[in-house]
């Protein structure tokens, strides 16, 4: 006889089904507890190290390569050309002003130079003419004169003899030969006013004319002297005393109009010309100062020159030497310059490690009081300089702060020790 089968109140794939349920709830939970909190780290202390958080004098100034320059260098560029005739001087030697260095053949700049003169000299000679003549003009006006002043004199004379004459009862003396006189001594004094009044006017006309010629005569002196300068020219000399450089010239080599073939450098002054970023541009001014180690001492720079065109993401400066020159310096030498952009002031600072390039200085781990964990907390940095940076807000002076390099360590918020770091 068949009996009823009782059923049981909780299955085995129930039960199982359940269980796993449950399971997956919990994980779940764990798993958003866990991310909503913070993130942890277990961290071996043999691969960090730390720094201190301290006060103390901050000056903002930036790295640049200087190369050093002759203070007054002057190139030889040639006014003319022409093939190199003989070299006086080589390249690399000292020079005094006035040296001749090589001489030049060039035949049609002679004899152009020729023509010119011949015509410049005919119109001098045409010029020197003319006041030649304007002279003898006046000489012969003011002979005029002086003979007419002769001829009123003897007729005043003759013209007073006669009035003397004509009193007397028995005079000699017609009325007509009396009156002619003096129509004749009335008419050369009339004369004599236009002729006075002529050489006054031809005077002030010479004067003018004789400036004018002058002032053509020295025009034409000074193309004398330009043409004798272009025949100069063809022998290259030192226009400064000092050191022959970059000079490439050899007998029979031709050099064309403006060719640069040397420049001569003054050694005894020196200048340090450097590219800057331009992202400074702003922040640079002629005066500012800069320094560099040479031999163990360091020399003081300051900026003399700026140049405002910007090339390749950079501008130049020009930097002399603000007191001693570097003994054994030398032209072309390179020198790692700390140009400063601001005055020295007391400030909080950090020393730059490997997390700075992790984190911009934004935000930094720091250590706890025992040395056994350290947390991330966020900073506001100031200026900065290759060594150092700024702390405006996030840090205290005498906290320790993890200054190795972040990239192992996933940006956890926080950092825990097998054993306290010792500071």
């Amino acid at each position: 006889m068949d009996r009823p089968i009782e059923q049981k109140q909780w299955p085995v794939s129930r039960i199982i089904t359940y269980s796993v349920t449950g399971l997956l709830v919990i994980g779940l939970g764990y798993s958003a507890i866990s991310s909503s909190g913070k993130s942890r780290l277990n961290v071996d202390v043999a691969r960090i190290s730390v720094s201190q958080v301290s006060q103390g004098e901050f000056e903002e100034y930036i790295p640049i390569i200087g190369s050093v320059q002759p203070r007054t260098t002057v190139y030889l560029d040639l006014q003319e050309g022409g093939i190199v005739e003989e070299v006086f001087i080589a390249s690399g030697s000292w020079v005094d002003k006035g040296d001749v260095i090589l001489r030049f053949n060039n035949t049609n700049v002679q004899k152009n130079t020729i023509d010119s003169e011949t015509r410049i000299l005919e119109n001098l000679n045409q010029l020197r003419n003319s006041k030649i003549s304007l002279t003898e003009k006046n000489l012969i006006l003011k002979d005029q004169l002086l003979d007419l002043n002769y001829r009123i004199l003897d007729l005043e004379k003759d013209y007073k003899r006669f009035i003397t004459l004509k009193e007397q009862p028995n005079t000699t003396i017609s009325q007509q030969q009396f009156e002619s006189t003096k129509d004749e001594l009335e008419y050369l004094k009339n004369n004599r006013g236009l002729l006075t009044e002529r050489i006054r006017q031809e005077s002030i006309l010479r004067e003018q004319q004789n400036r004018q010629v002058d002032d053509s005569i020295d025009r034409v002196n000074r193309s004398l002297e330009v043409l004798s300068r272009i025949v100069d020219s063809l022998e290259v000399r030192a226009p400064i005393s000092g050191y022959l450089s970059a000079m490439r010239a050899e007998i029979g080599q031709s050099f064309t109009k403006g060719h640069r073939i040397g420049q001569v450098d003054r050694l005894d002054v020196f200048k340090v010309i450097a590219n800057i970023d331009q992202f400074y541009i702003s922040k640079v001014e002629v005066s500012q100062q800069g320094s560099f180690d040479f031999d163990g001492q360091q020399y003081q720079l300051k900026v003399i020159k700026i140049y405002p065109e910007v090339t390749n993401d950079a501008f130049q400066v020009d930097m002399g030497f603000a007191g001693t020159v570097a003994d054994g310096i030398k032209r072309g030498q390179s020198l790692q310059i700390d140009l400063s952009l601001s005055e020295t002031n007391t400030s909080t600072l950090v020393t730059k490690g490997g997390f700075y390039r992790h984190t911009n200085g934004r935000w930094v781990y720091r250590l706890t009081d025992d040395g056994s964990a350290a947390y991330r907390v966020a900073v506001v940095p100031g200026r900065q300089n290759p060594k150092s940076f700024e702390v405006l807000e996030g840090l205290e002076t005498g906290d320790w702060i993890i200054s190795s390099s972040y990239d192992l360590f996933r940006d956890a918020d926080e950092l825990t020790f097998s054993e306290p770091i010792n500071r």
